[in-house]
């Protein structure tokens, strides 16, 4: 059990406090240590559990699985763990030694090998002009020609040419936090904003922490016409607006989705005490089921009409861990995984009911030009996303390493 480090954990959980998991980690280590692995694997199941996908979690998961002699069990996480991260060196791991010889330890050892594939079907579009842009959205508006992308760090909006990557700043206001996703109505006489406020934004302080707003743009003057906020703790990351101008609002930093109907944001549905941190969302067609992203867990159906909630079994071979972008586009659904290793771009292909998926096509994986590539967009049959963006950047002040940072790169996917 080589994962000794207790990594910073990325989210605090929903259900138990970061405290309460550096607890029962620090117990089930002691118990390791004391060689007492039924302990250790309790409580390592029960990280598990409130904790899903957590890179030392499920390491020692599979450890503690096969120290008890359970190699179908130690197997299945071993097979979840190299989906989530192929360069995890588990088998030079001495913890492992009962399930070497084993014909399921050596396909887990292939599948390993094929997640290194390179595949590339995606190309560069352009490089945009502005290097500490860290854009995140990105918008075509047909009616103007004109494309839109979103910046994190400079808390602005800017416009950019498609041929050239020239920007040129289209909004930017004092007031205006990190901006996250842009969505036009289907008339596009507004644009939707969804704006947070980020260490690494310029000028942050700890009196903006938590904040967070969508904003309702008009078009022709480029005047906030309105600001749509939720008291609380929230990171509002992406938006999907109907064709008769309802808004859906995604929040990371509390598993909900909120609505905004007729000019007034409420809660929508709640996903608290099953999800971690929401992310993506789209719509069918016929915009009766909306999808919606889970970083950890993976994609959940919401039927609009009941709002009922189902969270879609995944085929064998994939994961739904790491997913930011997801986009609607002829009964598939397409997820950008920024939270896996390898980055990939990955097809889902929806049931006739579209409340399953039975397969899947992995579209981009491995490419060394990806670095967090997050939302995209669909024009035509075309799907754009910038491929690279500068979180790993920042130092843990929020500060911004130019020498670092590559200028972004738009890339799009024909279909």
């Amino acid at each position: 059990m080589k994962q000794y480090l207790l990594l910073f954990l990325m989210l605090i959980s929903t259900f138990v406090s970061a405290q309460s998991q550096r607890e029962l980690y620090n117990n089930s280590i002691k118990a390791y240590e004391a060689k007492d692995y039924v302990i250790f694997l309790k409580l390592t199941k029960t990280l598990d559990s409130i904790r899903p996908f957590h890179p030392t979690f499920t390491y020692n998961l599979a450890s503690a699985y096969a120290l008890n002699d359970k190699a179908n069990e130690s197997l299945a996480v071993l097979k979840k763990l190299v989906l989530m991260n192929n360069t995890t060196e588990f088998e030079k791991d001495a913890d492992f030694n009962s399930l070497q010889n084993t014909e399921g330890f050596k396909a887990i050892l292939e599948l390993k090998a094929t997640q290194s594939i390179l595949i590339a079907n995606s190309k560069k579009v352009a490089t945009l002009s502005e290097k500490a842009l860290h854009p995140e959205g990105l918008v075509y508006l047909s009616k103007t020609k004109i494309w839109l992308a979103s910046s994190i760090h400079q808390r602005k909006i800017i416009a950019f040419d498609k041929n050239t990557g020239v920007c040129t700043d289209w909004l930017k206001t004092d007031d205006m936090l990190a901006v996250f996703a842009l969505k036009a109505d289907a008339k596009e006489e507004y644009l939707w904003v969804a704006t947070s406020a980020m260490p690494e934004m310029e000028n942050f302080s700890a009196a903006l922490e938590g904040k967070a707003e969508i904003l309702k743009i008009n078009l022709k003057t480029k005047q906030i016409v309105k600001r749509f906020t939720i008291e609380g703790n929230h990171v509002f990351g992406d938006i999907y607006v109907t064709k008769n101008n309802t808004v859906y609002v995604s929040d990371s930093a509390k598993p909900m989705l909120y609505k905004i109907e007729n000019d007034e944001m409420k809660p929508f549905v709640s996903f608290e005490n099953e999800a971690f941190n929401l992310q993506g969302i789209t719509m069918n067609e016929k915009e009766h089921k909306l999808f919606v992203a889970d970083y950890l867990k993976g994609i959940a159906v919401v039927e609009i009409k009941t709002l009922s909630k189902t969270w879609l079994t995944l085929p064998e071979g994939t994961i739904g861990k790491g997913i930011d972008g997801l986009v609607f586009y002829h009964n598939k659904l397409i997820a950008v995984q920024n939270g896996v290793t390898p980055i990939r771009l990955t097809q889902f292909n929806l049931n006739k009911a579209q409340n399953g998926i039975e397969s899947f096509r992995i579209l981009d994986n491995n490419r060394p030009e990806f670095d967090e590539p997050a939302l995209a967009t669909i024009v035509g049959n075309r799907l754009y996303f910038f491929a690279n963006s500068p979180w790993k950047a920042y130092d843990k002040n929020g500060v911004l390493d130019l020498n670092k940072v590559k200028n972004p790169d738009l890339y799009y996917l024909e279909f």
